[in-house]
């Protein structure tokens, strides 16, 4: 997430001017005049603006530096480079990490762009304590599979903001299904490690066990994607595109095109209303575990002691088959446990390998 930030650029006081360690130094000032020949790198014909964070005056300049700032190179102008920090730096990052341990590394980035799916994963960026946000990060994690990056993740319980046990609870939950699951808040906040709460330890506790139990799957999903391209978590209409009532689910997703998952986020939601689409659905949660459940409307029961909504498809015609383990405190115990298989039959029953 390196790149050239937190500048006073084209700013009269900027933040730092009051500050012992570089008093009234004077702020970047990028050419906007009409005639300057560099003018319309900072004032292009299409005037982008930094609208969302900092304001409808906000020049595409604002805390960083002058589009018109020639690169290294020469040749490269800061417009042309200004989204490619995150590739760049995930992917020498990327290649470091192999060349120094022979092993493919874990890499995160706050910015990426297109093809960064390559070199590393994403996190959603400094959230905020709140139930929309939580909404958001449901969202965020299918719009970046579709962007062609599956190792996704957010700010679990929020990063700015005080969280709240409720909300810190729900969100654990949906974040155990999310391929990047990490809690983070500001050093400002209240804590909001799961143990501040009893609720919300237990709750995490089970949804990570939950988790574990399904990492061969998880990893196979990956393993396919890094190969072929494709997703991890998806919409349901990447797998029900004809099904018009898919089209506008937000708030639930696949795991490949087996598992569902369908989290509360809602506040003070004990049940969660779930759109089955036509096919055979099973139940992998504590409401009516292992049953056949009818497609369609349904009403979920989702009490804090439960884990959410989870259903394994049947595939009316071929079934599905998941590899798991039995779960352990750490993913490095879980590997050592047997593998065993979840069969979810269909009328014909017949099924590709899932394990890689």
């Amino acid at each position: 997430m390196n790149e050239p930030a937190n500048f006073g650029t084209n700013e009269k006081h900027p933040w730092y001017f009051d500050e012992a360690d570089h008093p009234n130094d004077e702020p970047l000032q990028c050419p906007k005049e009409e005639g300057n020949e560099d003018a319309h790198w900072d004032m292009p014909p299409y005037k982008t603006q930094n609208v969302w964070v900092f304001g409808k005056d906000a020049y595409l300049a604002t805390k960083t530096l002058c589009m018109s700032a020639v690169q290294a190179n020469g040749t490269l102008r800061h417009y042309d480079v200004k989204s490619l920090y995150g590739w760049s730096e995930s992917k020498i990052t990327q290649q470091g990490l192999y060349k120094a341990t022979n092993k493919r590394g874990i890499v995160i980035s706050r910015s990426t762009f297109a093809s960064n799916g390559r070199y590393c994963g994403h996190w959603l960026g400094d959230n905020s304590a709140t139930w929309e946000d939580l909404q958001s990060a449901v969202i965020g994690a299918q719009e970046f599979n579709l962007f062609g990056m599956p190792y996704i993740g957010s700010d679990i319980c929020g990063f700015n903001r005080d969280t709240e046990e409720e909300l810190c609870l729900r969100w654990h939950q949906m974040g155990a299904f999310h391929t990047f699951m990490r809690n983070h808040n500001a050093r400002r906040h209240i804590a909001q490690d799961p143990a501040q709460w009893p609720s919300v330890a237990e709750a995490t506790k089970k949804a990570a066990l939950f988790r574990y139990s399904y990492l061969p799957y998880l990893f196979s999903l990956h393993f396919v994607a890094s190969l072929d391209g494709g997703t991890v978590i998806r919409p349901l209409f990447y797998e029900f595109p004809k099904d018009r009532r898919t089209h506008d689910i937000n708030y639930q997703f696949l795991w490949g095109s087996s598992m569902l998952i369908a989290p509360v986020v809602h506040k003070g939601a004990t049940s969660v209303e779930v759109y089955l689409p036509k096919d055979d659905w099973y139940s992998l949660f504590d409401y009516n575990y292992g049953q056949l459940i009818e497609y369609g409307d349904q009403a979920f029961p989702a009490p804090r002691t439960s884990l959410i909504p989870v259903l394994v498809r049947g595939r009316k015609h071929s079934g599905s088959i998941l590899p798991r383990q039995q779960p352990n405190v750490t993913t490095e115990y879980t590997r050592k446990n047997a593998f065993e298989l979840l069969i979810a039959p269909g009328t014909v029953f017949m099924q590709t390998n899932n394990l890689k």
